[in-house]
């Protein structure tokens, strides 16, 4: 096999648990964890050079019979490249369960894209994130200043922006936030954002009059989000006009404490329009004004179904008036 590696060596697990890990990995046809750790008891250090040059030696194992063995050396020959790979990504930090998944994705050109780019892990495996990607590049000799590190640690850091529900950041603040990150000059991550941008990994845009930025995923969920709501908001409702000073009053007869200025607003709201976004921290009557809602909605003798993210904020919206049917998110996508 050949590649271009930064100071690569491959070398095999030395370790009495790296080898048993290693051949009970599932990648040695033959060989489960149960048999990995007879074959490790057995033969020590020496496992590797037994299934390589004495098979024959296995049979004296317990439960273990020629058509094993021969399947056992047919694969150990046949995957060569596999076993490569499953030794060079320990070697750098990656565990058993991870490489795997990344020998599934990238194939016999793991290394050879491991070895590269280490960075394109985060993007490519799930469960490897930036951090991790990092510790790999640093095990293989990759500069701290490099623009593939560059580049990774502003997507990174975008990623943390966003986890704290935002959709982009402005230009300014990512490139001195990624400066804080990866302690590297600002000339360099500057140039990295432009080449993100090029290769379209984000997506600048101007936001009130700044440059803000965005990655590429999130902006398209953003400009679906906007083109859906826009699109539900056309046309007038289903359920036609209905008078609020009327049904206001008589709801309220029904569900017993009057309802708030802001409350009512929203009822008006709801009841004019084919959308609306109700918001409100714990107990301020978000509950009370959607039944009310409903309870109008109901009149029109309407067909009503609800969905909440759990089973107990489903349960919330209990009773159920006018056969209503209340799912949970995962009825809704099971």
């Amino acid at each position: 096999m050949q590649f271009k590696a930064h100071n690569l060596k491959v070398v095999q697990p030395t370790t009495l648990e790296g080898i048993e890990k290693y051949l009970g990995s599932g990648m040695v046809k033959g060989i489960g964890p149960h048999f990995a750790k007879a074959l490790v008891k057995a033969f020590k250090e020496n496992v590797f050079t037994i299934i390589e040059t004495d098979p024959e030696s296995m049979l004296k194992l317990p439960g273990i019979g020629k058509k094993r063995v021969e399947k056992i050396t047919s694969a150990w020959h046949g995957q060569k490249a596999i076993r490569e790979i499953m030794v060079f990504l320990p070697s750098h930090g990656v565990g058993t369960g991870r490489a795997v998944r990344i020998y599934k994705t990238y194939g016999d050109e793991a290394i050879i894209k491991v070895s590269e780019n280490p960075y394109r892990l985060a993007l490519d495996i799930h469960g490897i994130g930036f951090k991790t990607a990092d510790l790999i590049a640093q095990k293989l000799g990759i500069a701290s200043d490099s623009m593939i590190r560059a580049q990774a640690g502003v997507r990174h850091v975008l990623q943390e922006i966003s986890g704290e529900g935002h959709c982009a950041s402005p230009w300014t603040i990512l490139a001195e936030e990624s400066v804080k990150l990866l302690e590297i000059p600002g000339s360099i991550l500057e140039a990295a954002i432009r080449e993100e941008i090029r290769e379209e990994n984000l997506v600048q845009e101007e936001i009130d009059g700044l440059d803000c930025l965005f990655l590429t995923p999130l902006q398209r969920a953003e400009v679906g989000a906007a083109s859906g709501v826009t699109r539900i908001l056309a046309g007038s409702p289903p359920w036609g006009n209905i008078d609020a000073d009327k049904a206001i009053p008589w709801v309220a007869e029904q569900t017993g404490p009057a309802l708030s200025a802001s409350q009512l607003d929203a009822v008006r709201l709801a009841l004019s329009k084919k959308m609306v976004v109700i918001t409100g921290g714990p107990g301020v009557g978000k509950t009370t004004l959607v039944n009310s809602i409903l309870r109008i909605l109901g009149a029109k003798h309407l067909r009503e179904t609800l969905c909440a993210p759990t089973g107990r904020a489903a349960k919330r919206l209990l009773p159920q008036p006018n056969g209503r049917r209340i799912l949970s998110w995962p009825e809704m996508v099971g």
